[in-house]
Parts: structure tokens; C-alpha cells; sequence
């Protein structure tokens, strides 16, 4: 604590404290400090044994005890100064401690969580509309999209209303033109109808044979039921009746002559027809088979006549 000394009063000297304000010598050290007495009446100094002022004959007595009752009520006063200094620094720090919240930032918080939970909303919602929209398929849009593809021979839109293992199935864009081809040129039945008559389970009629595809349906965000076609593969067999005895090669001219391997034969062909190239050492002749979809092998038969 840093002290300076600014004044002389009466019997007390008065220091200055950085953040107390006055306090008096003998507060601090007690009433130890010696001072000069002076006449209470007309300020003389006094020397320490006069009992009564040799300028104006005051009794030295009753100036004592006037400074006496001067100091205590200064002390009193400083005491009480002392306190109100404190509390109102206390009071200070407490405020700064303590900031408060206006009414107006609450009401701007409360906005702002409004907000978030507005945006947040229409982010749900418009990521629900957009699955229910392009990725979930009604039963009814299924019967519109098969009926679409058909009246267009679009080959493509018809093999998208297939599971996706169907759709992966080599060779399967091939079957699915044959097949909307077949049903648009020998239907028997309206093409405005064919889309209703596959989804509810029935045979288009007039086809070159009858196909059969089946309706299952999924949930998407478990909460959207999505409906889809499935088929059955239609595997191959090769029955060799030329006696050549020689290896065979199987190739397919729908898609640019590409060789069909003996795997392909065996796991099977998406419904439609095919049409093949076959070489049997030095025999080479076309043949085609025509998928239905129900599963069962169809014989490739090879004979020297062909």
C-alpha cells in the first residue's frame, strides 16, 4: 500500500491511500506519533505542559477535549466512509461478475431457435417429398410406367421396373426391347390396359408366349411402401445332335455377335428372345430361344440339318 502524506490537522496527520481513501496516523500506527497542541480558540501553539493559552488565555483543558470529541467524530465518519466504499466497490464487482440478460436478447434467442427448427422442418419434409416422389413407386404408378413403356416400345423404362438384381442380369436391356416389342405389336388386349393387366398378376394375351412377371413391394425409410416387378431366369441347354463331337461357340448377334460363356447358359436369360450365332467346328448356324420368365430350361437344339 502506497502512502502520501497531504495535510496536518490539529493533532492528526493524514495520509492518502490508493483505493481507501484518508486514514489517520494514529488509525494506522496507533496513538503513538507525537504532535504539536494548539489553542482550540485562536490557534497558538502550545507547548505540552500549558495548562491555558498564553495569547488569548484558553484553557488548554477544554481544547483537548474539543479535539478529542473533533477526532472521534472524524473517526466515526471515516469509519463510515470506509464501509459505504466498500460495499459499493463489492456491489461493482458483482455486477461485472454478473452480467444480465436483457429481455430483448431472450426474445432474440427464442427467434433464432425458431428459426432452426423451421429450417430444420423443411428439410425433413422436403427430403420425404423428394424420396416419395423419385424413389417410391405406387402400385398404380407401376401400371402407368409398364403401360408407358409398351405404347412406346421404350425398353429401357420397362427393364426400370424390375429389381435391381433383374436389371443387372447380363444381356437383360436385350430381352426387355424383345418383350415390349411382342406385347405392342400381338396384344390382344387394349395397350392402355397392359400396365393394370401385369400388375394385378395377369397374362397380356397374343404374345408370343406367356410371360410371367410378378408384383413385390419394399419399404423405403420404412415408413413408404414401393412397389417393383420381378421375373425367374430362364437357364439354357445345348444339345449337340450334328456327331461332330467338336467344342461349340455361342455367340449373341442382338449384341454385336459377343460370346455367351457356358456360365451364362446355365444361370439363365431375362424373358425375350435371342437370337444366336452357333459354330460347331466347321458348322455354323442361327438359332434364337425365346424366355418366358417361369424358370424352366429351354433345349438348344443342334442338328446337321440346320
Amino acid at each position: 500500500m502506497i502512502l502520501k502524506v497531504i495535510a496536518e490537522h490539529n493533532s492528526g496527520h493524514f495520509f492518502e491511500c490508493q483505493d481507501k481513501g484518508k486514514l489517520s496516523i494514529e488509525r494506522l500506527f496507533g496513538s503513538g506519533v507525537e504532535s504539536m497542541k494548539h489553542c482550540s480558540n485562536c490557534g497558538k501553539e502550545l507547548k505540552d505542559e500549558a495548562k491555558f493559552c498564553p495569547n488569548c488565555g484558553q484553557s488548554v483543558l477544554v481544547s483537548n477535549e474539543h479535539d478529542e470529541q473533533a477526532d472521534v467524530k472524524s473517526n466515526k465518519q471515516q469509519a463510515s466512509t470506509d464501509q459505504k466504499y466498500v460495499i459499493s466497490k463489492s456491489h461493482d464487482l458483482d455486477e461485472v461478475a454478473t452480467p444480465r440478460v436483457t429481455q430483448k436478447q431472450k426474445n432474440n434467442s427464442k427467434q433464432s431457435l425458431i428459426i432452426a427448427v423451421i429450417v430444420a422442418a423443411v428439410i425433413i419434409l422436403g427430403g420425404f417429398s423428394f424420396v416419395k416422389k423419385r424413389v417410391v413407386v405406387s402400385r398404380d404408378q407401376l401400371a402407368s410406367n409398364i403401360t408407358k413403356a409398351v405404347q412406346n416400345q421404350d425398353g429401357k423404362l420397362f427393364l426400370k421396373q424390375f429389381s435391381k438384381d433383374d436389371q443387372n442380369l447380363k444381356f437383360s436391356d436385350i430381352g426387355s426391347k424383345s418383350v415390349v416389342k411382342d406385347i405392342h405389336n400381338h396384344s390382344r388386349d387394349s395397350l392402355s390396359d397392359v400396365g393394370r393387366i401385369i400388375t394385378d398378376g395377369q397374362r397380356v394375351s397374343g404374345t408370343e408366349v406367356k410371360y410371367h412377371f410378378s408384383v413385390e413391394s419394399k419399404k423405403v425409410l420404412g415408413m413408404f411402401t414401393s412397389y417393383y416387378l420381378t421375373t425367374r431366369r430362364t437357364p439354357v441347354r445345348v444339345l449337340d445332335y450334328t456327331g461332330s463331337g467338336g467344342p461349340v461357340t455361342i455367340k449373341l448377334r442382338d449384341a454385336d455377335n459377343q460370346r455367351v460363356t457356358k456360365q451364362l447358359l446355365n444361370s439363365g436369360f431375362f424373358p425375350g428372345k435371342y437370337n444366336f450365332n452357333v459354330t460347331l467346328g466347321d458348322t455354323q448356324g442361327n438359332y434364337w430361344i425365346w424366355a418366358a420368365g417361369d424358370g424352366e430350361t429351354i433345349d438348344l437344339t443342334l442338328t446337321s440339318d440346320d
